[in-house]
């Protein structure tokens, strides 16, 4: 008889996704071929210990995270390998993880439909371990459920509020302390009430406790999210904790079928396959409309739910309900300050504005999925809404989404930050270079200068990566990119502003100029590059290259900078170095500035700026005031 395959399934014991992985794992072996399950255990002498690691020898592995070591030796030996989680290097193997985005994209929802006023997200900015396995380092899922969560409430022409906690060593018995004091530092810096997206439950379940702590009410003065609906952690807290699934079984049902195929010989390649996480399970921790009266929070969270698919009319709240229909009408212009006809309309145009984002889908196709009578009486609906005509909605200019289209206001200096404040585009250029040389690749200097700065750090790895030798491992990549650039910065003096650049700022400030910064740069680069540089007490309002779906030269975190700070783009004055955030600021309809350093200036970034300097200490405060206009 042909003997079973033996496939190893490793989670770490603070994971709680393990079993369910296991179960998946399961259901694929029962629908294909059996195979041997191993997994970790020290019994204590009642049975053989398992370490599986990088001398565990079988078919195939299942990996939460491991490290380069482990990743070499399963492929010296021909082991099958499929990865679990987003972060860690994966040395070409492909990776099974949820849709990191989607998630930040139901958690918006959910607090959306809560009728809250604003809306903030809490995640760890990186992590320290002491075992290399769990993989150091800056948090990529965080990133990504960020862009997600933004995406979306940026349709609401919301911005949230956002904060990295601070990397510490975990295995410090006094961590925990920190963290929750962090933790609450950020809570008490939200308005009242607000929408919180945790990155996960266990994060959640600390901002619970900083809650209490404070004495902020959950759900009234803050409604709470996390995501893995994590039984431990959703139900150990009080209130009960909301999340979003984690599809484990599915993670894990996909993880086999992959093995399988590196076992037969087939190429599973090395991109990760995305699932699609569950819905958002509700409890106590965010059930709250913002509406005290319960008889209307129920009516308006089945409008919220029902209108965007079919036109309810008003008569049939009476119907669901013990009220007149009179006395609802009061009730809901209390509460809301507007009546139920036009809280359904709210809904519907909410969701309609969803769908015309979708080129792929016609305004025929539109209204048969909102149960429009046709087309035109979509467009009168939108029209008469909005004052537009979908068609001119859809043809809105590039780079202006909901949410960063410019609103009269005050003006603002916008500055770039690397190469413009200080010269750590050099660093970048330096860490770059030395983590590309590691796998074989050569990257020159003026090469880097021409193509690459000013540009996002997401969009230099998938350039240099296009163009890297065979083997070549982005992530182990992106890891030592950034820990070449940590001991670049570390260095003393790495960091000094250019000439004249803290005397600007200091007449800005003093003048009650607004200032803020639109930088490449990821939010905690730009956080510990200013705070090095002694400049981070004169930028309040900062956007970076990790917050914004697309980079420079698109004009996406200008307009992001210019909506934090309250102004409005087309009377602010941005001041780059830059080709690409030259570009960008002009698209987002900006006066720009070029310092260009004693270089020579291209032509093509020549005809966008209106004025180009070598150095700061040729602009006066004149100069710019002139250049905000009245």
């Amino acid at each position: 008889m042909k003997s079973r395959k033996v496939i190893g399934v490793r989670y770490p014991a603070w994971s709680s996704f393990g079993a369910a992985t296991m179960r998946g794992v399961v259901d694929f072996m029962r629908a294909n071929e059996l195979w041997r399950l191993v997994t970790e255990n020290d019994s204590y002498g009642e049975m053989e210990a398992v370490k599986i690691d990088g001398d565990w020898h079988g078919d195939g592995v299942i990996l939460f995270r491991a490290t380069e070591d482990e990743l070499r030796a399963f492929r010296k030996r021909g082991t099958a390998v499929v990865l679990t989680s987003t972060e860690g290097p994966d040395l070409g193997y492909p990776r099974v993880i949820p849709d990191n985005r989607m998630i930040g994209g139901i958690a918006a929802r959910h607090l959306v439909e809560r009728s809250l006023p604003d809306f903030a997200f809490l995640a760890r900015g990186e992590t320290f371990y002491r075992e290399a396995r769990f993989a150091s380092g800056l948090r990529v899922y965080a990133r990504e459920r960020l862009r997600g969560f933004r995406a979306e409430l940026n349709r609401y022409a919301i911005e949230p509020r956002v904060h990295y906690l601070k990397g510490r060593p975990l295995w410090e018995d006094h961590t925990w302390r920190e963290v929750q004091t962090e933790v609450a530092a950020f809570l008490g810096s939200l308005p009242e009430p607000c929408g919180l997206f945790a990155v996960d439950d266990a994060l959640a379940a600390v901002v619970l406790r900083a809650a209490d702590m404070l004495g902020r009410k959950v759900p009234d003065q803050l409604a709470v999210i996390g995501y893995g609906d994590d039984q431990d952690y959703c139900y150990s807290t009080f209130p009960a904790l909301s999340s979003i699934g984690h599809p484990a079984r599915e993670i894990g049902f996909k993880a086999a079928e992959l093995l399988k195929l590196q076992m037969d010989g087939g190429d599973a390649g090395g991109e990760s396959r995305l699932v699609e996480p569950g819905g958002a399970v509700a409890r106590e921790s965010s059930d709250v409309l913002a509406i005290r009266d319960p008889e209307v929070r129920e009516l308006v969270t089945w409008i919220r739910r029902t209108a965007p698919h079919d036109p309810i009319r008003v008569s049939e709240l009476a119907e669901r309900s013990s009220l007149s229909l009179t006395t609802i009408k009061e009730r809901f212009a209390r509460a809301l300050g507007h009546s139920p006809k036009q809280e359904i309309k709210l809904a519907r145009l909410a969701h309609l504005v969803r769908l015309l984002e979708n080129p792929a889908l016609t305004l025929a196709d539109i209204a048969e999925q909102m149960k429009f009578a046709s087309a035109h009486e979509l467009s009168r609906f939108f029209t008469g809404a909005t004052g537009s005509r979908p068609t001119e909605f859809r043809n809105r200019p590039e780079g202006r989404e909901d949410g960063l289209l410019p609103q009269p206001g005050q003006g603002a200096v916008i500055f770039d930050m690397d190469g413009t404040l200080f010269d750590s585009e050099s660093l970048y250029c330096t860490a770059f270079q030395a983590a590309y040389r590691e796998q074989g690749g050569e990257l020159r200097r003026e090469q880097y200068f021409e193509e690459h700065a000013g540009t996002t750090n997401d969009a230099i790895e998938q350039r240099l990566a296009a163009r890297a030798p065979a083997g070549f491992d982005v992530m182990t990549f992106n890891r030592r990119w950034r820990e070449h650039l940590d001991e670049l910065v570390a260095a003393e003096g790495a960091l000094v502003p250019f000439p004249g650049v803290a005397e600007l700022l200091g007449r800005l400030a003093d003048s009650g100029i607004p200032l803020a910064l639109a930088s490449s740069s990821e939010v905690a680069d730009i956080d510990r590059f200013l705070a090095a540089a002694g400049l981070a007490g004169y930028f309040h309002h900062r956007a970076g290259g990790d917050e914004v779906s697309r980079g420079k030269p698109d004009p996406e975190v200008f307009l992001l900078a210019a909506r934090r700070a309250g102004a409005d783009p087309a009377r602010c004055v941005a001041i780059e170095d830059s080709r690409a955030g030259v570009t960008a600021a002009h698209r987002a309809g900006m006066r720009v500035i070029h310092v260009h350093r004693g270089f020579p200036v291209d032509d093509a970034v020549a005809g966008l700026v209106s004025r180009s300097v070598g150095e700061f200490r040729e602009l006066r405060l004149d100069d710019l005031t002139a250049l905000l206009g009245p």
